[in-house]
């Protein structure tokens, strides 16, 4: 009944006000036929129609209800989230600083130039050389010779290489304790 942000789309509010008018209307006609005397039998089109337009709104107010609930927990799940992330923040923002430094002591030990290490840092974060290019506003082929000067003076080969290098560490697995890694795995 809602859509992504808590609203009532447009075709949903036109069929309900739609629902509420013929909900309306045919009470309206059932107190007055019945004022004038008629049986519940005589009036059954318009029973019917007050029935009908009954269950329809219950059940669009039960939608509306559920929503509701749903909203108000997806709300309190952002809300901790946003507590776990607020948390996270400085830890990780710290690390990143430290991690930074460590990549600048190898910066400074292959005696890279300040736009070879802008480089490094593009490629490592997967940007291709048009878009480095793009982004320092200077062309390719010169992206791609500052990037052969890093392998160079790295003594790496590839771009591959060079993320290898920085990352290679961090993404070793946890060392094995209790049995093979084929026989953790099988568990």
């Amino acid at each position: 009944m809602f859509d992504a942000i808590g609203q009532i789309p447009y075709r949903r509010t036109v069929f309900a006000v739609f629902v509420l008018f013929v909900f309306g209307t045919s009470a309206a006609e059932i107190i007055d036929e019945f004022a004038d005397g008629e049986t519940l039998g005589t009036m059954a089109d318009d029973v019917t129609r007050f029935t009908l337009s009954a269950i329809v709104l219950a059940v669009f107010g039960f939608e509306y209800v559920a929503q509701q609930r749903a909203l108000a927990d997806l709300k309190g799940q952002l809300k901790n989230t946003r507590g776990q992330l607020a948390q996270v923040y400085p830890q990780s923002r710290k690390l990143a600083s430290q991690y930074r430094a460590v990549m600048q002591e190898q910066f400074d030990a292959w005696h890279l130039t300040g736009s070879e290490q802008n480089v490094v840092i593009m490629l490592l974060k997967g940007l291709s050389f048009r878009e480095i290019a793009d982004l320092r506003e200077t062309r390719e082929k010169t992206v791609r010779q500052q990037a052969s000067s890093v392998y160079r003076k790295a003594g790496l080969t590839s771009r591959n290489e060079l993320a290898a290098w920085f990352f290679e560490d961090m993404l070793d697995p946890p060392p094995v304790h209790g049995g093979s890694e084929e026989e953790i795995r099988s568990r």
